[in-house]
């Protein structure tokens, strides 16, 4: 009897197959219906899913389409995976031959590459190592190809990637050429009057916010009729850190310098940067917003302000570094610390403050200001007020947790346990039912039209009752690993109630962050809202 095979079949379509080779014959298209095809041909193989990473590289892994599929593979919902040729694996040679020759063995799974004629059910194969070999090759000779072009361009002046400066435009005729966008031009210039001016970085951004001019990116979107989606990286106001950044581009002197970034290999696409040697500069590219006189005074001011803030900056990191959020604009509040000279001595006042409002010169959100010594106090107030409470009760306080954590997760383990046995028991029946309807088809009792549309239905069955035992199995690990942390967390309460002071390992074993709240008057009083949020339990 032939053995019953699930097939992922993996298809993958690269930016560099589409420019180099004949893209109609390696289409996602063209893939799907000739690796189809032979899974009908194949006896006792089914068509399980389909796994697809189209525009993606196969010089590594990190692809969605092939991360499914070896999970899939790693869950037993699939026992072979099925590709065109071993490039579209993956082209990484190392990687490969650890996915063929450990991870998908070590799993039981079988790996097809129809045109290369690979196999792994037939023993080792002599010919994958050097096709893994000669993949990885072809990758870095592409590479190598692609960076020359690029460097020629580069050397040309040509703006080849990233988004186009604020100020400038792309000429339609000559894609890596700039042209001047004279409203945000006549903005870029005002920027660096303003700063010749000694106005800081925050202010220059208020003063835009105040006047509703369109930051860099939103403008770009405005402009062109674009939609900003939910998730892109587009802040609707002006920021210190914005303003800076442009108030150092020689892109505004019609200068263009490129390779500032590289990518660490042909194999590994995280970008890393350059040392300023290894960067082309390119002068007199296209047209200056800003005369050099303006740069010469702007990059002065600069340098002494860079000069100051290193000079006062302290060199540690704060206390509650990364730990304080504002609740208001959800961004990570900033640390700052005030130097007070007395006659007496030198003393050192830390505080906090949202970073939002500052940065965008006080036209966005509110101080939120808290001192860091207050803060002290109310964590450790807040930290023995709760060991109090579990001291008084902490069965209470132990139930009360679990039907917050749990809710639906809290299901006794009695039954659980009997579901998943019933589910077992259900599915053991269907495998036996499967083997027997290969059994009827080779041996002619039943017609291939029968017993496809029989193991479909089965199949479908048995993916449904496969995916109940994978939730009841999550849903057990994740009560069990809720339950651990309520005790986690009780311990840690009773261990840390003892303390008097504060410290950097306090914090990070038991806080997840804290929300500082503006001040406000309530009845004549000023209070503030401060919310403290636990590691493991969340809002207490």
């Amino acid at each position: 009897m032939n053995k019953l095979y699930n097939v992922g079949m993996y298809i993958r379509l690269s930016r560099e197959s589409t420019a180099y080779v004949d893209k109609d014959s390696l289409s996602i298209e063209n893939q799907q219906a000739m690796l189809s095809k032979f899974v009908d041909m194949m006896p006792g193989w089914v068509e399980k899913r389909t796994y697809i990473d189209d525009g993606a590289t196969g010089g590594n892994f990190n692809r969605k389409g092939f991360q499914d599929m070896i999970s899939d593979a790693r869950q037993g919902i699939i026992n072979l995976v099925l590709v065109q040729d071993l490039s579209r694996f993956g082209r990484n040679y190392l990687e490969t031959g650890r996915y063929l020759e450990e991870e998908l063995p070590s799993l039981g799974c079988r790996f097809v590459a129809l045109s290369d004629g690979i196999d792994t059910e037939d023993g080792e194969n002599d010919i994958m190592p050097f096709l893994n070999t000669m993949n990885d090759y072809y990758l870095k000779n592409l590479s190598d190809r692609i960076k020359s072009v690029l460097t020629a361009k580069a050397k040309d002046g040509q703006k080849l990637s990233g988004t186009v400066p604020y100020g400038y435009d792309r000429n339609p005729e000559e894609h890596t050429r700039l042209i001047v966008d004279d409203y945000a031009a006549g903005v870029v210039k005002r920027i660096f009057t303003i700063r010749a001016t000694g106005m800081g970085y925050a202010a220059i951004a208020g003063v835009l916010n105040r006047e509703n001019i369109l930051p860099p990116r939103l403008y770009y979107y405005n402009r062109h009729g674009l939609e900003v989606k939910p998730n892109t990286n587009c802040t609707t106001i002006w920021r210190d850190i914005t303003i800076r950044e442009m108030l150092k581009n020689e892109l505004y002197l019609g200068h263009t310098v490129a390779f500032k970034n590289k990518v660490r290999s042909y194999r590994d696409s995280k970008s890393v940067k350059r040392d300023p040697s290894e960067w082309i500069r390119t002068e007199d590219t296209h047209t200056p917003i800003i005369d050099m006189a303006l740069w010469d005074k702007v990059q002065k001011i600069n340098a002494k302000a860079k000069s100051r803030a290193d000079n006062n900056r302290e060199h540690q990191t704060s206390l509650f570094s990364k730990l304080l959020v504002c609740p208001d604009c959800n961004v990570n509040m900033a640390y700052h610390m005030s130097i007070k000279h007395y006659p007496r001595g030198t003393f050192r006042y830390g505080g906090y403050y949202c970073r939002t409002h500052s940065s965008s010169g006080r036209t966005i959100c509110s101080w939120h200001r808290i001192s860091e010594a207050n803060l002290i106090k109310l964590v450790i107030s807040h930290i023995k007020e709760n060991a109090g409470q579990i001291a008084l009760n902490e069965d209470g306080i132990l139930k009360t947790l679990q039907n917050r954590l749990l809710g639906k997760h809290r299901v006794s383990k009695s039954d659980i346990s009997k579901e998943r046995k019933e589910l077992e028991q259900r599915l053991n029946a269907l495998e036996t039912q499967l083997e027997q309807l290969y059994e009827d088809k080779v041996c002619g009792d039943i017609s291939a039209e029968a017993f496809t549309s029989a193991a479909n239905k089965a199949e479908t069955l048995r993916s449904e009752i496969t995916d109940r035992l994978s939730t009841l199995k999550q849903g057990a690990e994740h009560a069990e690993t809720k339950l651990n942390d309520i005790n986690r967390w009780i311990g840690l309460i009773k261990e840390k109630s003892t303390l008097k002071e504060v410290d950097r390992d306090l914090l990070e074993s038991l806080i997840e962050k804290i929300e500082i709240g503006e001040k406000k008057v309530v009845d004549g009083v000023k209070v503030q809202d401060v919310r403290i949020y636990y590691k493991y339990v969340g809002l207490c």
